[in-house]
């Protein structure tokens, strides 16, 4: 066979190889351009391709695909985690400046209502309360919120629902399912509520109670690439109770070869102690300059690597107020630093175009606990009950007053999309949960028992971190005073 026969055979392999891949691509909804084709067969790439998240593969698509080359700098490999360019983004809250008015709260109620009706309605079938008394049905699905909750002579228990067509009373009798007569007890006001039951002289009787809650098929998602994340909270930087030297022992571990991986840090408020948070603050400071305690902060958080992101939001110490939600603290020393990212609260981290890291500091779970009968007595102790309370109802602040919510055109509040990780702090003790393949995650503090904790028996987890692996989704708490560096 001749050099030219020879030619035009590679010719035609290459020609039907091409088409192949492409007739693929088109298949999976994908179209690729010609530079991006030759890079698929140069480097077998087809099967990652096919499994990322774009329409259009061009070179740029395919970079984050390629496997990393290792470079030296000097005597020293860089960390792990330097060799991985994922994709990041935060979700902030918009948070607008403006004088409230009453038109703002009907707006703010009418969003809260419809956006959790959409999560209900699948659930649910329900009919509007205004025609519940057409219904020729004795059984009836209804959504409302809870306007109104209590306890007859006689022992049955009473909410009074209501929709934009109306409000109407539904009532769990001493007959009732366990279950539901339980349950009742744990009932919000303003919550909204999916109801089941049959409506008999004009009162709607409760079978069920459905809570928007986390779907039974949400998915557990992992990153393709071997980096990780940690999460700390409180650490009340400027208290006189503030545990420095386990501080510096965190930042030393997170320079160290057991931090090889780490891509992102994550810190869920009170940073620093404040000023004028409680009566006669100041004679429990060591710092007793706002400013300077958010200086010594940034100086601090300074000695992390720089591979490492840092993303921060704030917590009722901080000093953008109790305001829920709260603006981001880039107005303040931190925003020196040159790998540190502001977060609202609440708000969300989006890795990889798809991992969702969703971050409340926890203002409102001191509420919940203390008027939750079901979490009452363990909620300090067992951070992630508080944090369950919140998931099943898909709102951080149920009860309109328990927390200065800022009302809006939107209620920001709702957590309209489900995370892979829910991260808080706020009660100084550590849980490391999952519920429906949602990781739960309450971070501890750096701060040492103050005289309120003590005052309340309530007994901090100072030291305590979480890490997860985010290719492999393991989860490990690391207790800084149990090892040495």
């Amino acid at each position: 066979m001749d050099e030219e026969s020879i030619k035009t055979q590679e010719n035609t392999s290459n020609s039907e190889n091409n088409r192949k891949i492409i007739e693929l691509l088109l298949k999976n909804k994908k179209l690729v351009t010609p530079k991006a084709l030759e890079l698929i067969k140069e480097k077998n790439l087809l099967d990652k391709v096919l499994k990322i998240d774009k329409k259009i593969i061009d070179e740029n698509a395919l970079k984050s695909l390629e496997e990393p080359e290792i470079r030296i700098e000097g005597n020293r490999k860089r960390k792990l985690a330097e060799e991985y360019n994922v994709d990041f983004k935060l979700k902030n809250l918009k948070i607008q400046h403006k004088e409230r008015k009453a038109s703002d709260f009907i707006s703010y109620f009418n969003s809260k209502f419809s956006m959790v009706q959409q999560m209900l309605v699948k659930r649910v079938n329900p009919i509007s309360i205004s025609n519940i008394k057409k219904t020729n049905d004795n059984e009836v699905s209804l959504i409302g919120m809870v306007s109104d909750k209590r306890t007859t002579a006689v022992g049955n228990k009473i909410i009074e629902l209501e929709d934009p067509t109306g409000i109407i009373t539904c009532m769990a009798t001493k007959n009732s399912k366990s279950e539901v007569f339980d349950e009742f007890d744990n009932i919000l006001s303003d919550e909204v509520l999916g109801i089941k039951g049959y409506f008999k002289n004009n009162y709607v009787f409760i079978n069920e109670i459905i809570r928007p809650d986390i779907p039974i098929t949400n998915t557990m998602k992992k990153i393709d690439a071997p980096i990780s994340c940690v999460f700390i909270s409180d650490l009340h930087i400027g208290s006189i109770d503030f545990l420095g030297e386990l501080f510096n022992k965190f930042i030393k571990w997170l320079n160290s070869k057991d931090a090889e991986t780490v891509k992102y840090l994550f810190i869920a408020g009170d940073l620093v102690d404040g000023i004028g948070i409680y009566l006669n603050q100041e004679a429990d400071l060591s710092i007793k300059s706002i400013h300077k305690q958010y200086e010594y902060t940034a100086k601090l958080l300074s000695e992390i690597p720089e591979h490492i992101k840092i993303i921060v939001q704030p917590g009722n110490h901080d000093i953008v107020g109790v305001h829920e939600p709260q603006q981001p603290l880039n107005e303040t020393a931190l925003s020196k630093l040159s790998n540190i990212e502001f977060g609202t609260t609440p708000c969300s981290a989006v890795i990889d175009n798809t991992f969702r890291i969703l971050m409340y500091h926890g203002y409102s779970y001191d509420y919940l606990i203390r008027e939750i009968p079901g979490i009452r007595q363990d909620g300090y102790r067992k951070p992630y009950l508080p944090m369950l309370e919140v998931l099943k109802r898909r709102h951080f602040v149920s009860t309109h007053g328990s927390s200065s919510v800022i009302p809006e055109l939107v209620d920001s509040m709702v957590i309209d999309k489900v995370p892979d990780i829910f991260h808080s702090g706020h009660l100084h003790t550590v849980a490391l949960e999952n519920y429906k393949n949602v990781l739960i995650i309450n971070s501890g503090t750096f701060q040492g028992r103050t005289q309120f904790q003590e005052m309340q028996g309530h007994i901090p987890h100072p030291g305590i971190f979480a890490h997860v692996n985010l290719q492999t989704r393991d989860s490990k708490l690391i207790n800084l005073n149990d090892i040495k560096l």
